[in-house]
C-alpha cells in the first residue's frame, strides 16, 4: 500500500504545473485572494458549492502560495489520501485484495486524477464520501466511535457539495436497517442532517450557479457521464480506449457473480450505494431538476471501484483484467497530463505569448472571459468602460476550449486577418497548439471604437473587449 500511495502520489504532483488554471479554477484564484469575509460573502453569488474548501483553501494558499502547484496542491493531497482510504474500505467491505485493487486502480484513474489536479471542491469532496464509506463499513458491525466517524465523514462530505446526499442517504438507511443499535445511527445522522439543512439557503442561492452545469442536451450529458467517471474527459484514441475500459470494467462486474460469503455481500452493499448516488440524480434531472454531470457524480467513483475489484478478486483471469484496466489508466493519465491538446483552456500560455504593453493594449479575446478573471495571469487588465479607447496596440486572441467526445486534440480557432481600424497595421502573428494570437499595431496612440474592434475577432462567436494599461 505504500508503494500504491506513493503511486497516487507521483501521478498527481508530478505534473501539477504542466497545465494553466483554467476558467473555473482562476475563479478560485480570486477568491482565495481576497480577505476571508470577502470571500466567504463572494462565494454566494460565484460558486455552486458550500463554503468548506474555500476555507481550506484560504490558510492553505496563505502557506504555499496561490500559484498552479501551491494551490492545487491542497486537492493532490486529498486525493493521494483517497487511495489508502479506498483501500481500508475495500477490505473492511470485502477483503484485503479487494481493498488492494480498488487502491491501485483508484490511485491511477483518469477522472481521480484529474480533479486532484484542479482547484475546485471535487478533489476534498471525493476524499470525504471515501472517508464516509470507509466509517459506513465499519459501522456495519456497531461500534460506536465508527458510527460518530461516519456521522462527521458525511457532514464534512456536505459541506464540500451538495451531491454527497446522495450517498449519505443511502448509508443512513442501510445502517439504520442493519446495525445492531439503531438509536446511536439516528443520532450519529443528525450531525449531517444537521449541516445539510444548514445550508439549504445556501444552496437555493446558487441554484443558477449550479444550473451552468446544465447548458447542453440531457441526453448526451446522460450518455456521456459514465464514460466520464471511468477514464476522464477526453484523450488520444479516445473512442477505442473508452471501449477498452468499457469491456474491462464489465468483466469485472460480471465477474461479480462468482464471489461468494462476506466479500459477495461487500461487493453488493458498495454496488447498491453506487447504483443509488448514480440514479437518483438521473431521475432528479428528467423530472426537471437537472443538475447532472460527472463532476457532481464524483460521489459514485469510490463505492463503485470497491465493487467492481470484488470481480476482479476472484480468479487469474480477473486479477488481469483488473491489472490491464490498472495500465489502461495510467496510460490515459499521463497522456493527458503530458499533451497540452487534451488539457485545460491555455490562458496563461495565451498571456504569456501576449508580453508585456508599453502603452495601451486593446484585446480581442474568445472565450470572452471577464478581466477580474484572466487578471490572474494578465496584470494591468480591465474592462473597457466606455464604447472607445486610446491604444496603440491590438491584440486578437483564440484560446482553444476543450472538445466533445472522441474529436481528437483541442484546436484553437485559426488565424484570421482582417481590416485593421485606420492608422493599424499587422505585426505578426502566433499560431501555437492550444491559442491564436493575431497582433496589430500603430504607430502611436489610435481612437477604437467597439465596433471597430468586435469584427476582428477569430470567429463568428461573440469575443470579449478587454483593456490592457501601459507598464502592466
Amino acid at each position: 500500500m505504500a508503494a500504491v500511495t506513493l503511486l497516487g502520489a507521483a501521478v498527481r504532483f508530478s505534473t501539477l504545473d504542466r497545465q494553466s488554471f483554467w476558467f473555473d479554477e482562476l475563479v478560485t484564484v480570486t477568491l482565495v485572494r481576497r480577505s476571508f469575509g470577502g470571500m466567504l460573502s463572494a462565494i454566494p453569488h460565484s460558486e455552486a458549492t458550500p463554503y468548506l474548501y474555500y476555507v481550506l483553501a484560504w490558510p492553505w494558499t496563505r502557506v504555499f502560495g496561490d500559484g498552479e502547484v501551491g494551490l492545487r496542491s491542497l486537492s493532490a493531497a486529498a486525493g493521494v489520501a483517497t487511495v489508502p482510504v479506498v483501500y481500508a474500505a475495500g477490505r473492511t467491505l470485502c477483503s484485503r485484495p479487494v481493498g488492494l485493487i480498488a487502491a491501485v486502480l483508484a490511485s491511477v484513474e483518469p477522472f481521480l486524477v484529474w480533479y486532484s489536479q484542479e482547484a475546485r471542491s471535487y478533489a476534498l469532496f471525493i476524499f470525504f464520501t471515501a472517508l464516509g464509506v470507509l466509517f459506513f463499513a465499519r459501522a456495519l458491525d456497531g461500534g460506536r466511535w465508527d458510527l460518530a466517524g461516519w456521522g462527521v465523514a458525511g457532514a464534512l462530505a456536505l459541506a464540500t457539495h451538495y451531491f454527497a446526499v446522495f450517498l449519505v442517504v443511502p448509508e443512513a438507511a442501510w445502517l439504520v436497517w442493519r446495525a445492531r443499535r439503531r438509536g446511536e445511527v439516528l443520532v450519529a445522522a443528525c450531525v449531517p442532517v444537521a449541516v445539510f439543512a444548514a445550508q439549504v439557503p445556501l444552496m437555493l442561492q446558487q441554484r443558477s450557479s449550479g444550473a451552468s452545469s446544465a447548458r447542453s442536451a440531457l441526453g448526451s450529458r446522460a450518455a456521456g457521464v459514465p464514460k466520464d467517471l471511468a477514464v476522464g474527459y477526453s484523450f488520444p484514441f479516445e473512442l477505442a480506449g473508452s471501449v477498452a475500459a468499457a469491456v474491462l470494467l464489465l468483466a469485472g462486474f460480471a465477474l461479480l457473480a462468482r464471489t461468494r460469503g462476506g466479500e459477495r455481500i461487500g461487493a453488493f452493499v458498495a454496488g447498491g450505494l453506487a447504483a443509488t448516488a448514480a440514479v437518483v440524480p438521473y431521475v432528479l434531472a428528467v423530472a426537471g431538476t437537472d443538475y447532472l454531470a460527472a463532476r457532481n457524480l464524483a460521489v459514485v467513483v469510490v463505492p463503485a471501484l470497491i465493487c467492481v475489484a470484488a470481480g476482479y478478486a476472484v480468479s487469474r483471469s480477473g486479477l488481469l483484467a483488473a491489472a490491464a484496466l490498472g495500465a489502461l489508466f495510467l496510460a490515459i493519465t499521463l497522456s493527458v497530463s503530458l499533451d497540452p491538446g487534451y488539457g485545460r483552456t491555455d490562458w496563461r500560455g495565451s498571456a504569456g505569448a501576449l508580453g508585456p504593453v508599453k502603452a495601451q493594449r486593446a484585446i480581442v479575446v474568445i472565450p470572452a472571459i471577464s478581466a477580474r478573471i484572466w487578471r490572474v495571469y494578465l496584470p494591468g487588465l480591465h474592462e473597457l468602460q466606455r464604447n472607445d479607447a486610446v491604444v496603440d496596440e491590438i491584440a486578437v486572441v483564440g484560446v482553444a476550449t476543450q472538445g466533445g467526445f472522441s474529436s481528437g486534440a483541442v484546436k484553437p480557432p485559426p488565424p484570421r486577418v482582417a481590416t485593421p481600424p485606420p492608422g493599424f497595421r499587422l505585426d505578426r502573428i502566433v499560431h501555437a497548439a492550444t491559442f491564436t494570437i493575431v497582433r496589430y499595431r500603430a504607430r502611436r496612440g489610435v481612437r477604437v471604437t467597439r465596433a471597430q474592434l468586435l469584427p476582428l475577432g477569430l470567429t463568428d462567436i461573440p469575443s470579449g473587449i478587454l483593456l490592457q494599461r501601459a507598464g502592466a
